[in-house]
């Protein structure tokens, strides 16, 4: 076992992979050396497990041709001992994994090289989400969000082409608790109508499939929250669930569904921020309310910002870097110049004209949209 350098751009990128025959990932693997990356190449998954503690990697490549243990398993240990690394699946064609474990699954069908400009493109925000300040803040709380099950068996389901409308309430119903919590969003969000909503079909039939999952997750995200004084949860699960709407109509019809994710887990990282220090968050909460400078203040008081915690805690949950860079990038238009309007750039635009400020100048002059926003802003206010 030897690595592999190649420093062409000047920088480095450690990658483990893993697979019981060498040859299945050998194109993949001259590709990364040839794109500044250091790699170690195994077939012994256990051999693997030994060497993570004594290298500093930053991705790890599973095949699901192993022995000794399956792709499932070998990646569930990697994520629970070592979860700063991104994690990739390279799969046989038709095989999935059987829950999110892995920040994305390829069949080996994959174009290797698009693999590969797409790890190292995530390995920028990966740098920025795993800093010491973000992963040991969030190993002192005590009450992390958990992952939305609930939310994940109704996105596997709807993936699936199966779903209904019973299958879905079906879902939804088996938490009695988060049932009732998705028809009170509800009906808060069409408080105007003369009949309540009562039940999960009703809720379907209003809000649409799109819409109903994003109240599902915001729901299950909110569900345990701790009372933090002067934030108020109602309030941000509506922010969210609005932002999670318009984001949805300023992208190509392909991207909606990722917007309304994005949209929807953009500032879940305040749920982390404000249970580090109940003293602290209420003197930010206080001051916050004075200065309108959310993310400046938070570094200032916390030395991290709610973009920072909710982007690691999503790499922690397995979610894809698309989502992750937008939630990273909600309060960064200045970094969002360099890529087309996409995701990232639709939740900047929809959380600050939902926030009732004017976006970045920079921004507005990149994407041509100075004729665009005034009418954008009336479009904003529907959803206030």
């Amino acid at each position: 076992m030897s690595w592999n350098v190649c420093s062409s751009l000047g920088v480095l990128m450690k990658v483990l992979l893993i697979n019981n025959q060498a040859n299945d990932l050998a194109n993949l693997n001259r590709l990364l050396k040839q794109n500044t990356c250091q790699t170690v190449l195994l077939i012994d998954p256990i051999q693997a497990l030994k060497l993570l503690p004594k290298s500093s990697f930053d991705a790890v490549i599973v095949s699901d041709h192993l022995t000794k243990t399956t792709s499932y398993d070998l990646l569930k240990a990697i994520s629970i001992k070592y979860p700063k690394l991104i994690r990739i699946a390279y799969l046989s064609q038709g095989s999935t994994l059987e829950e999110r474990i892995a920040h994305y699954q390829y069949e080996v069908t994959v174009n290797d090289t698009q693999l590969v400009e797409q790890l190292l493109y995530f390995q920028s925000q990966h740098q920025h989400i795993t800093k010491a300040i973000i992963v040991n803040t969030l190993k002192q709380v005590k009450s992390l969000p958990s992952p939305p099950k609930v939310y994940l068996q109704l996105h596997n389901l709807l993936e699936s082409q199966h779903a209904n409308a019973d299958k879905i309430a079906k879902v939804i119903t088996q938490d009695p608790a988060l049932t009732a919590k998705v028809i009170q969003i509800t009906n808060n969000i069409y408080a105007h109508i003369e009949t309540p909503i009562n039940n999960i079909a009703e809720a379907i039939a209003k809000l649409g499939i799109d819409t109903l999952t994003c109240v599902v997750l915001t729901a299950e995200l909110c569900a345990n929250q701790s009372v933090i004084p002067h934030f108020f949860i109602s309030k941000f699960q509506q922010h969210s669930l609005s932002t999670a709407r318009f984001a949805a109509t300023i992208v190509p019809k392909e991207e909606k569904q990722i917007a309304m994710l994005a949209g929807l887990l953009h500032d879940i990282g305040k749920l982390v921020l404000f249970c580090i220090d109940d003293t602290l968050s209420e003197n930010y909460l206080t001051q916050q309310a004075q200065q309108n400078s959310d993310v400046l203040l938070e570094q200032k008081m916390f030395s991290t910002d709610h973009c920072q915690l909710g982007a690691y805690l999503l790499h922690l949950w397995s979610f894809p870097y698309e989502l992750i860079n937008a939630v990273l990038l909600h309060h960064s238009p200045e970094k969002l110049l360099s890529d087309h309007f996409s995701v990232p750039q639709a939740v900047y635009l929809a959380n600050t004209l939902l926030n009732e400020q004017l976006p970045y100048p920079d921004f507005i002059a990149h994407f041509q949209l100075a004729e665009k926003i005034p009418s954008m802003q009336r479009d904003a206010r529907k959803y206030l």
